[in-house]
């Protein structure tokens, strides 16, 4: 099996939709990467929301709780091609953040 040149994880941006996102450039740097680090990038899934509010919360749920920003890929058992679920949440609506 050939090298892998970028590692990356799939995040399911609504019902119908899972992008891939490039997250490193080698397995160190994959697994060091941060759930802070992946909420800032997936961002860019989100252009309509992206820089329009001041606060956006973006949640990452896996099978053992909410994920926090300054846990590492391996710490929560993240792997190459991951899928991830995101919750993004903006002020209004009947809910407030």
């Amino acid at each position: 099996m050939g090298k892998i040149m970028a590692f990356q994880v799939r995040v399911r941006v609504n019902k119908n939709e899972i992008k891939v996102l490039s997250v490193a450039s080698s397995s160190e740097e994959f697994e060091q990467f941060t759930i802070g680090g992946l909420k800032e990038r997936a961002l860019s899934f989100f252009p309509s929301v992206n820089g329009r509010f001041k606060f956006v919360y973006i949640r990452l749920n896996i099978d053992t709780g909410i994920l926090e920003d300054s846990q590492t890929f391996e710490s929560c058992n993240i792997e190459h091609l991951s899928v991830l679920i995101i919750v993004l949440q903006v002020p209004g609506g009947r809910g407030t953040v």
